[in-house]
């Protein structure tokens, strides 16, 4: 990355906005218990936090054939799923986002600071999901509750958005994005139903936000089936497909695509993946560095501000894709997109909540002198 990136970019943005470039988002939402994993008490308010999935791998471990028990401490209940933290890194850059997510008859208080974000929202036939999500300093565990899930299908959609205002929205909309696809069993025939019955014939060829989430419980041959899919939204509009690093390597052998010899070369494996699967654009996102790959300009790669020790690191993959969009909105350079989508995700892991236009324009200037990489700023 050009040194003068940075302060040029922050310069470009402060004369820049989003106000008039609408979002349409879903599909999950979650409620999230965010936990951590007591290593060793020091006091009746103080604990020891296992500090490594490593650590807490070897631990699990050793308990085979025995049994094992650890204290767990639920640090905060807040709203999640990666449509959900996505629309409000949106909203949250300035962007009016329509949210047609779950939330269930009643929804739950911890959703009303996300909600209050939204400009506009449109019911969607779920209850949320439920995450116990354990954090550590190199990653996090996420045990979901989606059995429920099951229950979405075409036909509980045709029902859903008989009264086109899923449509009207998405007619308005400079972006559309699909979220959690790995979570929804029948998610991929409610692709090809929004393709073929409900976006099909619209003109102006909005921006095509995919995050599959973590595939691990799907089938190599629903993927297959997954990326047939996901290509039929090219004829809608250009498809940018997000993926962290595990996701991308769980495609690419579901595909029977080589991982390339080095792992730093994720913007080969982007690449390739996004020539196999026929889309506009790909992007893969790690702890430290992240790529994007395009038809013009090949793939490129840059490192982030790293944090070593987030404050909150569930939900960042969400913000970095907030950060990504949001540059795509507004006709940014691949580089340029992957700045806006590390600051974007930098800043939440350091703060445990998404940037303002004027904070990740202040995030990207105190880059460039040195960020700490540590949490707060």
């Amino acid at each position: 990355m050009h040194p003068d990136r940075l302060p040029d970019l922050a310069a470009h943005l402060t004369q820049a906005s989003l106000a008039e470039t609408s979002v349409l988002v879903g599909f999950d939402a979650f409620l999230d218990e965010l936990t951590h994993i007591v290593d060793r008490r020091t006091g009746p308010d103080r604990y020891e936090q296992m500090g490594s999935l490593a650590e807490f791998g070897k631990w699990v471990s050793a308990a085979a054939g025995r049994s094992g028990s650890r204290e767990a401490v639920v640090t905060r209940i807040c709203a999640g799923g990666c449509a959900l933290n996505l629309g409000d890194g949106l909203a949250a850059l300035g962007v009016p986002v329509t949210a047609c997510v779950g939330l269930g008859a009643t929804p739950h208080v911890a959703f009303s600071s996300v909600l209050s974000r939204f400009a506009t929202l449109l019911p969607f036939p779920a209850e949320p999901g439920r995450t116990t999500a354990y954090e550590f300093e190199d990653g996090k565990l996420m045990l979901c509750s989606v059995s429920h899930f099951v229950d979405v299908k075409p036909e509980s959609l045709r029902i859903a958005f008989a009264n086109g205002a899923y449509r009207r929205a998405a007619m308005e909309a400079r972006a559309l994005v699909f979220a959690s696809w790995s979570v929804y069993p029948n998610m991929t025939a409610c692709w090809r139903f929004l393709q073929n019955e409900v976006l099909a014939g619209l003109d102006h060829r909005p921006v095509i936000c995919v995050d599959l989430a973590d595939p691990a419980s799907r089938a190599p041959e629903e993927l297959v089936e997954m990326a047939e899919a996901l290509a039929g939204f090219e004829h809608i509009g250009p498809v940018v497909l997000t993926l962290n690093y595990n996701e991308a390597g769980r495609l690419a052998s579901a595909l029977g695509i080589a991982l390339p010899a080095s792992s730093e070369d994720i913007a080969g494996l982007a690449g390739t993946l996004r020539r196999h699967m026929g889309l506009s654009e790909v992007s893969i996102h790690r702890l430290r560095d992240a790529c994007l790959a395009t038809a013009s300009t090949g793939g490129i790669r840059i490192e982030g501000p790293y944090c070593s020790q987030p404050r909150q690191s569930v939900g960042a993959g969400d913000r970095f894709n907030a950060g990504l969009l949001a540059g795509r909105l507004l006709g940014l350079d691949p580089e340029a997109r992957l700045i806006m989508a590390t600051a974007t995700a930098g800043f939440f892991v350091r703060e445990a909540r998404s940037p303002s236009w004027a904070e990740l324009i202040h995030f990207i200037e105190r880059w460039a002198t040195g960020l700490p990489d540590t949490r707060g700023i």
